[in-house]
């Protein structure tokens, strides 16, 4: 070895961020100064997660003798090499079954919010399990119900980089990267197909039972990569990589489609929507959560074009319902704007006791019982002439009593109907319609005569 060799002196704290484009590397690096007294072998030891990574460095700088290098040499290195601090993610959100296991063979445990995560945890969630976890410089992902992630590592490099190696074996993530000024993150999600890395961007990706996986970039760049063939994805693309196969080329994503039958107040549980077909769609997702992020989702669901998309179970309260279509190659296009659902069940109508359906009775005075309503705080009764309520014969909204004394009714036949009034004012959806007919000299039904 020569007597010229030098040492490379590198400050942590003060290390320049620079873009880099040199062979396999597309990625922000550091400078790092030459001094007196080692070689680039040492400089791999000190400095590098890898040392042997040191003739990578001798490549990206085109070095012609990796065994000279000179005092005040300026020489840049991927700062995905370096060596780094472990850094650890934090539970921000949790719902379902969440479980993390530190080590392979370790016992599985319950994730709660803010529980730490450090690098070689697997995480996996059931079928009705989310978490999305946190880094300390903003970037995070989003594990949704029935998918199995390792965190393979987590490093903070130096003051101003942090590398993220995700491994997803099946399932579905969100990755957000944050940046702040004067820092950069990194993740790659690999999966058994491919490999996804990106930064400053969001982007989706999900692993089927064939293991392969899809990559969909929702903002920035992610470069995706199969069979030693990276493609670049950008901003409102997306790819396939089957197991074997290098990625397909980068497609559009396809644009949502449009609720056609939104109401500004659902009354009624199920509640169901209905979409606009989108040309190439050959199905859609659909969201229907307790909060914009979609995070707490109460029922996900993908249905066919021409399919209603049902919720089942929603208590009173602001929802928030997206969709998204589905491409010939499973790809998941953009989310639709986020639509605001205000559901208002209650207080339900009372369930009438009297008078029965379709009787008929011999006087013109009733009396109309029905069961308490728990949050009514009164109830509002009409009778009419017609099916549609246009021939109001009773119209009372004052009632706080379970029982109401007609007035004397002329012979025919009525409609009768209650709803529910709560403390605020709001007055929930009306009973089934009953019919009725007043018929002087009938015989009077049991109930009536007890009257």
């Amino acid at each position: 070895m020569s007597k010229y060799k030098s040492v490379a002196f590198l400050i942590f704290t003060v290390f320049l961020l620079i873009p880099l484009h040199a062979g396999a590397y597309d990625e922000t690096a550091v400078e790092i100064v030459v001094q007196d007294g080692n070689t680039l072998i040492n400089i791999g030891k000190e400095y590098l997660e890898h040392p042997d990574k040191w003739k990578e460095i001798a490549k990206i700088n085109r070095l012609k003798n990796p065994d000279l290098i000179y005092p005040g040499q300026v020489l840049r290195v991927p700062a995905g090499l370096l060596k780094g601090e472990p850094a650890y993610g934090v539970v921000d959100f949790v719902k379902g079954r969440v479980e993390a296991q530190s080590e392979e063979g370790k016992e599985w445990r319950i994730l709660s919010v803010n529980d730490r995560i450090p690098e070689g945890t697997k995480i996996r969630t059931d079928s009705e399990g989310t978490v999305e976890v946190a880094f300390g410089d903003g970037s995070s992902f989003l594990q949704r119900p029935d998918t199995t992630l390792g965190v393979n590592t987590a490093k903070k490099k130096g003051t101003k980089y942090s590398l993220y190696r995700l491994f997803l074996n099946i399932g579905r993530t969100v990755t957000k990267i944050r940046n702040a000024t004067g820092t950069e993150s990194r993740f790659e999600i690999g999966t058994p197909s491919s490999i996804a890395a990106a930064r400053g961007t969001k982007f989706r990706t999900s692993v089927d039972p064939s293991e392969a996986s899809r990559s969909e970039v929702l903002e920035g760049t992610v470069d995706v990569e199969g069979m030693s063939q990276k493609i670049k994805v950008r901003e409102g693309e997306g790819t396939l990589v089957r197991k074997g196969e290098p990625p397909t080329a980068p497609r559009k994503l396809l644009q949502p489609p449009a609720v056609t039958n939104l109401m500004p107040i659902y009354r009624v549980i199920p509640i169901y929507f209905e979409f606009s077909r989108v040309a190439g769609a050959l199905s859609y997702r659909a969201l229907f959560s307790k909060d914009n992020d979609f995070k707490d989702v109460v029922k996900e669901q993908i249905i066919r074009p021409d399919e209603r998309f049902r919720v089942f179970q929603a208590e009173d309260g602001i929802y928030f319902l997206q969709v998204r279509s589905i491409d010939d190659l499973g790809l998941e296009g953009l989310p639709s704007d986020t639509v605001v659902i205000k559901v208002r069940t209650n207080p339900v109508p009372p369930m009438i006791e009297s008078p029965a359906g379709e009787a008929v009775y011999g006087k013109n005075l009733l009396t109309f019982r029905w069961l308490s309503v728990g949050d009514a705080v009164r109830y509002h009764l009409q009778i009419a002439e017609d099916k549609d309520f246009s021939r109001l014969v009773e119209d009372r909204s004052d009632i706080h009593d379970t029982e109401y004394k007609t007035a004397r009714l002329a012979s025919g036949t009525y409609y009768f109907r209650i709803s529910s009034i709560a403390e605020d004012d709001y007055q929930g959806d009306w009973s089934d319609v009953l019919s009725f007919t007043i018929a002087p000299g009938a015989s009077l039904p049991a109930e009536i005569q007890r009257q």
